[in-house]
C-alpha cells in the first residue's frame, strides 16, 4: 500500500516524497536520512515510518518528541490517512493510498552506496571545486539519501554516539593533550586530529582578537600560506556563535572570490569556553563533502580545546601572579593617596588601560612603577591574561634571547625540555619590563622586532612564534638622555614611549604620607599582632623628611620603629630618619630658634633649598655627586640651582653655620 509525505510547514529536504512498503523511511537533522529535516529542535535520527501488518506505523527516536495529530508518540504509533506529523516546526501530512508521481521518487542503491547528488546542467568544473553559481545561491544542491534500515550493531550509531575509530581518536587527542604544556602545541595537536580522522585537506586555527586577526596555527605547514582561512566563515560562526558547515547551508554570502572556492565543503566551530568565542576552528575538504559524523568529531575535539586553552591561560595567569609575588617584595595592590599628583596618576592610568599601546613609566626608584603596571593590566582587556613581570637588569645579554623567547629541548648544554620564554608566557596578558633602561644595546635590538609585533624563533626551534603581548616598560633613567650619550636606542624608546606616564615622587605628595604610613602600620600590627600607633609629633616628622628612596624608604621605616620599639606608639624620636630635627607645636609654645643645620621652617620649598645647600657642601659643589645624594638626575638639579639662584660655589665655600 503506497502512501506519500507533504510538507505542509517547516523546513525539509525533500518537501515531499512517495512511500514504498518495502523501504522505510528516516527522518531527522542527519543528512543520512531519508527526509532532512532543518530543524534545531529535531535530532540527528529523529523517527521512522515503516509498512507492516499491513499497516503504516511511525517510532520516534528523537530527545525532543515527536507529535501525531498533537499528541506525543510515546514508542510507535499507527498512520491513518490525513495524519498530521510534527517534529519542532516541521509538520508533515501523510496520505494513505496515494498514487505515486505526484513526490520526488526515492532513488534505489545499494544500501552501503553513497547517496546520488543531483548537479544542475551545465559546465563541467574541476573536482574539488564548487561551482560559482551555487555559492552565488543560484542553484542549490540537495542529496538524495537511499533508504536503508541502520542495523543496531552498525559502526555508526543511529543515536549519534561515535564509532569505535572516532572514540579511540578522541581519547588519544586527549590524553596527549593534558600532557601538553604548550597552548600553540595543544592547537596543532588538535589539528593533526581533525585532519586525520576525517581526511580534509586543510585545517586552522584563527583568533577572533581584531588585534591579531592572522592564523596562529594552520596545518599541514606546506598550506598555510597558499590557502588562508575564510575571515566570511569566520564572521558567520562568530555572529552565529554555533557551528557553521558550508555545504547544506549554501548561500550568496560566500562568492567565490573568496577563498572557500577552492574546496568542496568547509566546516568552522567558534572555539567558546565561559565567554564568548574567543577563536575559530576551521576545517576544509576538496573532492567531496563532510559527513555528519565528520562534523561532530571536529565539534568534540573543539569544544575540548576551547576549554584546555582556557585552563592554559589561567595556568599563565596564576604562574605569573605567583612569581610576581615570590620575587617581589609585596605591596599594596591599590594605589594609594588623595593628593592631586595621585589622582592626575590614577587617571593617566585609568585613560592608558583599555588601550593597546605600549607604556613607559617613569619614575624614581620605589615611587610605585610596578603598581602602575599592575593597575594597567587590571584594567586592561587582558586583566583574564597573565601579566609576567621581569627584572632587564637581572637578565645576562648572554642569556636575554632564550628568557625572552624561550628554547627547545637539546638547544644548548642544559636545555633537558622545552621552555617558554617570557613572551610566550605573558601571551593573552601584559608583560612588564621592569628598569629597560638598564639593558644592553644588544638586548634592545632584539628586543624592538618583538615589540613592533614581529614573530620569534625559540632556541633551536625550527619554526616562528607570535605572541599576542602588551608590554609595559618602566625605568628610573631619563631615556632622553640615554639615547644623547649613546647609551639607548632611539628607535626602542619611541616604541616604548607611546603613552608615558610619570610616577611623582613622595616628596611631590608630603600630604599623602599619613595614609601611607597608616596603611604600612596596619599591615605590620597585623604580622607582629600588636596596636602600633604614630604619635602626632612622628607623622610630621615623616611629612617633613626627603625620602630619596620614596614609598619603599617610607615602609621599611615604619616596619624598622615598630620591630624595633618597645611600645605600641611610636613617636618621632623613634624613627629611624636623618637630618630633621622636629619642631615643638602648641598653643602659647615659643618660637624656638632654629638650629644651624635644620630647615628654617617645615614648608616643602624651603625643605628642598636646605637639601640642595648641604648635598652641595657635602660634595663641595659637585653637581653629579650632589645629585646622587638628593636622589634626582643631574638635569633636574642644574634646573633646581637656576630657579632657587643658589650658586653652587659659593655654597660650598660657605661654612655650615652661616647657612
Amino acid at each position: 500500500m503506497t502512501a506519500r509525505l507533504t510538507l505542509e510547514g517547516g523546513d525539509c529536504v525533500p518537501p515531499a516524497l512517495d512511500l514504498d512498503p518495502a523501504h522505510p523511511v528516516t527522518l531527522g537533522r542527519s543528512r543520512d536520512n531519508t527526509v532532512v529535516l532543518r530543524d534545531e529542535l529535531a535530532s540527528r535520527l529523529h523517527a521512522k515510518i515503516y509498512f507492516e501488518d499491513g499497516r503504516w506505523h511511525l517510532r520516534d527516536f528523537g530527545l525532543n518528541g515527536t507529535k501525531v495529530d498533537g499528541a506525543r508518540v510515546s514508542g510507535a504509533v499507527e498512520l491513518a490517512d490525513g495524519k498530521r506529523i510534527r517534529i519542532g516546526e516541521v509538520v508533515l501530512r501523510f496520505a494513505a493510498d496515494a498514487k505515486p508521481g505526484g513526490g520526488r521518487p526515492v532513488t534505489q542503491t545499494h544500501p552501503a552506496a553513497p547517496a546520488p547528488l543531483t548537479v544542475p546542467a551545465g559546465p563541467r568544473h574541476p573536482p574539488g571545486s564548487v561551482p560559482p553559481e551555487l555559492l552565488h545561491g543560484k542553484t542549490k544542491v540537495q542529496e538524495v539519501p537511499a533508504p536503508r534500515e541502520v542495523p543496531a550493531d552498525a559502526g555508526d550509531d543511529p543515536a549519534g554516539r561515535f564509532r569505535v575509530d572516532e572514540l579511540t581518536a578522541l581519547c588519544t587527542f586527549m590524553t596527549q593533550a593534558v600532557e601538553t604544556r604548550d597552548p600553540h602545541d595543544l592547537v596543532a595537536l588538535a589539528l593533526r586530529a581533525v585532519l586525520t580522522q576525517t581526511a580534509a585537506r586543510l585545517a586552522g586555527y584563527l583568533a577572533l582578537d581584531p588585534d591579531d586577526p592572522a592564523p596562529k596555527v594552520v596545518l599541514p605547514e606546506s598550506a598555510a600560506v597558499d590557502l588562508p582561512l575564510s575571515r566570511r566563515l569566520t564572521a558567520q560562526a562568530q555572529t552565529c556563535g554555533k557551528t557553521v558547515w558550508l555545504f547544506p547551508d549554501l548561500t550568496a554570502a560566500h562568492p567565490p572570490t573568496d577563498s572557500l572556492s577552492a574546496f568542496a565543503d568547509a566546516v568552522c566551530v567558534p572555539l567558546r569556553a565561559s565567554g564568548n568565542p574567543f577563536a575559530a576552528l576551521h576545517v576544509y575538504r576538496s573532492g567531496r563533502a563532510f559527513a555528519d559524523r565528520d562534523v561532530r568529531f571536529v565539534e568534540a575535539v573543539a569544544g575540548f580545546l576551547a576549554h584546555g586553552l582556557e585552563i592554559h591561560r589561567h595556568r599563565r595567569t596564576l604562574e605569573a601572579e605567583n612569581s610576581r609575588l615570590r620575587t617581589h617584595t609585596p605591596a599594596a595592590d591599590d594605589i594609594l593617596g588623595t593628593s592631586a599628583a595621585v589622582t592626575t596618576l590614577r587617571q593617566q592610568i585609568l585613560r592608558a588601560a583599555p588601550q593597546p599601546f605600549t607604556v613607559l613609566v617613569h619614575g624614581e626608584s620605589g615611587s610605585g612603577k610596578e603598581l602602575v603596571a599592575l593597575a594597567l593590566h587590571r584594567n586592561s582587556r587582558r586583566a583574564d591574561g597573565p601579566l609576567v613581570v621581569v627584572n632587564c637588569a637581572a637578565i645576562a645579554p648572554t642569556l636575554l634571547e632564550a628568557e625572552l623567547f624561550g628554547y627547545k629541548k637539546g638547544a644548548f648544554s642544559g636545555a633537558d625540555r622545552d621552555h617558554p620564554g617570557l613572551f610566550q608566557q605573558a601571551d593573552e596578558g601584559t608583560l612588564f619590563l621592569d628598569e629597560v633602561g638598564e639593558l644592553s644595546l644588544d638586548c634592545q635590538a632584539k628586543l624592538l622586532r618583538v615589540i613592533e609585533g614581529k614573530a620569534f624563533r625559540p632556541v633551536g626551534a625550527t619554526a616562528d612564534v607570535k605572541a599576542d603581548v602588551r608590554v609595559v616598560a618602566a625605568t628610573h633613567r631619563d631615556l632622553d638622555r640615554e639615547v644623547k650619550a649613546g647609551r639607548f636606542r632611539q628607535d626602542l624608546l619611541f616604541r616604548l614611549k607611546v603613552i608615558p606616564i610619570r610616577v611623582p615622587p613622595l616628596r611631590e605628595h608630603p600630604e599623602d604620607i599619613p595614609e601611607l604610613a597608616g596603611f604600612f602600620l596596619a599591615k605590620v600590627s597585623a604580622e607582629c599582632r600588636r596596636n602600633f600607633k604614630l604619635t602626632p609629633a612622628a607623622v610630621r616628622k615623616l611629612q617633613a623628611h626627603h625620602w630619596p628612596g620614596n614609598v619603599r624608604q617610607l615602609r621599611a621605616a615604619i616596619e624598622s620603629a615598630a620591630v624595633m620599639g618597645e611600645a605600641d606608639t611610636i613617636d618621632a624620636d623613634a624613627l629611624p630618619l636623618a637630618g630633621v630635627s622636629e619642631l615643638p607645636t602648641g598653643v602659647g609654645a615659643a618660637t624656638p630658634r632654629p638650629a644651624a643645620d635644620v630647615p628654617a621652617s617645615l614648608d616643602m620649598d624651603e625643605i628642598e633649598t636646605w637639601a640642595i645647600r648641604r648635598a652641595l657642601r657635602q660634595t663641595g659643589g659637585n653637581v653629579s655627586h650632589a645629585s646622587k645624594l638628593l636622589g634626582m638626575s643631574r638635569d633636574t638639579l642644574h634646573t633646581k640651582l637656576k630657579k632657587k639662584g643658589i650658586d653652587r660655589e659659593s655654597v660650598a665655600a660657605a661654612p655650615a653655620a652661616a647657612e
